[in-house]
């Protein structure tokens, strides 16, 4: 059985979606379904806590890129807790890094330290 989990919470002026376990095809409809729920409700900025998941595939990036176009591909959306492997992807599909693209933070902490400095 796979292990997959997903949280709403409010850090202003983000909501984070904070995702536990394996995000794969498996559960991507699940991972949509609490994604667009919450981009419904017109957050001011989206974070995407990935510091607790441990596997990441093309539908769960995805996903994520989705919000990111949707959004306007500006600073409304970042993610935050990325490991080495998902960011070395994130880095390749050029989603971050060479032309900019969605902020990195590497946890929460520092990204309500940066937004609110």
């Amino acid at each position: 059985m796979q292990y997959f989990r997903v949280s709403i919470e409010d850090h202003p002026p983000f909501t984070v979606v904070k995702v536990w376990g394996e995000l794969d095809i498996a559960v991507e409809a699940e991972f949509r379904k609490h994604v667009e729920e919450t981009v419904e409700q017109d957050p001011a900025r989206l974070l995407f806590d990935l510091s607790e998941l441990r596997l990441m595939d093309s539908s769960g990036v995805r996903v994520i890129l989705d919000v990111y176009r949707r959004l306007g591909m500006g600073d409304r959306v970042a993610v935050c807790g990325l490991s080495p492997r998902i960011e070395r992807s994130f880095y390749l599909l050029g989603i971050t890094g060479r032309m900019g693209g969605m902020t990195i933070y590497s946890t929460l902490e520092n990204a309500l330290t940066a937004v609110r400095s």
